[in-house]
C-alpha cells in the first residue's frame, strides 16, 4: 500500500526487479504476487497487501510489479508472477477472509477484473483463485470466470493454481462436492490448472 501510495510505475517496476533477484537467489523461481485485489471494503482485514482502490492506479502499478518480477524472459534472474486473488477476493460483505462476496456485473467489469486483465495482456504467466464464494459460486468451480473470460475472452495462456488447499474446501467449507475427488474434477473442470496443497497431496491419486 506504500508503494501504491507513490503513484510510480517505474519505482513499481524496480520493486519487480529486486524482488525477482532475491527471490531466484534462494532458489524459487515463482513469486506468490502482485496482489491486484482492490482496497475497497473498510471491513476486510488486508489492505496492506493491496495496490489501493483505484482500478486504474492498481491495474497500471500491479502491471508494473509483474513486468519487473519476469523481465523481457524469466532468464536468470526472474520469477514467474502469480496475480491473485481472481476475482472479488477483497469485497467479502463480512469483512473476514475467504468469505462470500457478492458483486453486481457492472462493478465487475469497470472495478475489479481490469487490473487482472492488464496484467494477462501484459504476459503475467499464472493467477491464482481466490478462495471464496463470488456471487454464490466458489472462485475455483467458476467456470465463466476461469474459462470464459480469463482464458477464452483475454487468451490467458499460462496456468491457474488454487489457493491453500481450496480444492478441499469445496468438499469441506462449500460443500458443494460430495467428496475430495469430487471436487478435483470440478475444480480441474472448470479451469484451474494446479491445486495448492503443500500438506496433503492426496489429490494426485
Amino acid at each position: 500500500i506504500g508503494l501504491a501510495a507513490t503513484w510510480n510505475p517505474d519505482l513499481a517496476y524496480q520493486f519487480g526487479r529486486v524482488t525477482a533477484y532475491e527471490t531466484r537467489a534462494s532458489g524459487l523461481h515463482w513469486n506468490f504476487s502482485p496482489v491486484l485485489d482492490l482496497g475497497r471494503s473498510p471491513l476486510w482485514s488486508r489492505h496492506f497487501e493491496t495496490l489501493g482502490e483505484d482500478p486504474y492506479l492498481v491495474s497500471t502499478m500491479g502491471s508494473a510489479i509483474s513486468r519487473g518480477y519476469q523481465g523481457d524472459s524469466i532468464g536468470s534472474y526472474g520469477v514467474a508472477a502469480c496475480l491473485k486473488h481472481f476475482v472479488g477476493y477483497s469485497a467479502p460483505l463480512s469483512g473476514r477472509d475467504r468469505t462470500p462476496a457478492w458483486i453486481p456485473q457492472k462493478y465487475m467489469s469497470e472495478l475489479y477484473l481490469p487490473p487482472f486483465k492488464k496484467a494477462v495482456e501484459e504476459g503475467a504467466l499464472t493467477l491464482m483463485i481466490n478462495s471464496g464464494v463470488l456471487n454464490g459460486i466458489p472462485g475455483h468451480i467458476n467456470k465463466e470466470l476461469l474459462t470464459h473470460t480469463l482464458k477464452e475472452d483475454w487468451g490467458f495462456r499460462g496456468f491457474t493454481v488454487s489457493d491453500w488447499e481450496d480444492f478441499i474446501m469445496l468438499h469441506t467449507v462449500h460443500c458443494v462436492a460430495e467428496n475430495i475427488y469430487d471436487a478435483v474434477v470440478q475444480g480441474f473442470n472448470a479451469g484451474v490448472d494446479m491445486s495448492m496443497v503443500p500438506y496433503s497431496p492426496q489429490y494426485k491419486e
